[in-house]
């Protein structure tokens, strides 16, 4: 995977419920060149401040990425790089909420994907997720920063049973709390004909798992299995704003 043959789509919705949309994308496909970047976060703090947050993280995070990042793939400086960016955004987006009180408690999701030639990374804080569609199977590359989460890997809550669950939005981590953050960073193979899904909680809290691997699994395009994901998700009542973004390798 030396050439660059990566194509992709993001987009985003506001939903059938909310009144604004405080989801953020972004990307960055160089031509012929190397890293690419790819960007979803979620606002929280009501009306425009999670707007303002989500916003803030996602043009923070990414210009600071592209004038970072190496040109060529070392695994060990990437991973710490990544890490730093997460606790350097987590600063910006505190110090945005200072700024104004009504600011005040905002934070945000952050789930970004940096891709070299054969390696893929992630790097992730809060309840926005990438999966991984590869050889006909769906795998996520992320884990929630949720209570029920929580609950979910010590055993004491079936995955079954967390969209039904009174506390499935709280969240363990998000950017913008004045405290350091433990960022999950993971580093996995970057295979031809692989396919790739960043999306906010507006998505995978309203759709199976199943019905995510049926969009990636037959269509032909990123255009495509973003279209059928954001219609679906409308089709099912869409009560919060939701997001993707498609990498097709």
């Amino acid at each position: 995977m030396a050439e660059h043959l990566l194509n992709c789509i993001g987009m985003t919705h506001q939903g059938l419920v909310r009144d604004r949309n405080e989801d953020s994308f972004a990307y960055d496909l160089p031509e012929k060149e190397w890293p690419s970047i790819f960007v979803v976060a979620d606002g929280m703090g009501g009306h425009k401040n999670g707007a303002l947050a989500s916003h803030t993280a996602v043009e923070y995070i990414l210009p600071y990425l592209k004038q970072s990042l190496p040109r060529d793939n070392d695994p060990e400086q990437i991973k710490l790089l990544l890490s730093e960016a997460l606790q350097k955004t987590n600063i910006r987006v505190y110090m945005t909420s200072l700024e104004d009180p009504q600011n005040t408690g905002m934070g945000t999701t952050l789930t970004l994907m940096v891709l070299y030639p054969h390696s893929c990374y992630v790097a992730h804080i809060g309840d926005s997720r990438c999966y991984l569609y590869r050889g006909r199977s769906l795998e996520r590359l992320t884990e929630d920063d949720t209570y029920v989460g929580q609950m979910v890997a010590s055993g004491t809550l079936d995955e079954s049973e967390i969209t039904t669950h009174p506390k499935r939005h709280v969240l363990t981590q998000a950017l913008g709390y004045p405290e350091y953050i433990e960022p999950h960073i993971t580093h996995v193979d970057l295979i031809s004909k692989d396919r790739y899904l960043l999306s906010s909680d507006g998505l995978h809290g309203v759709l199976t798992d199943e019905a995510i691997t049926r969009a990636l699994r037959h269509a032909e395009t990123p255009e495509e299995v973003a279209s059928s994901l954001i219609e679906q998700t409308l089709q099912a009542g869409a009560p919060d704003n939701v997001t993707v973004v498609v990498v097709f390798a």
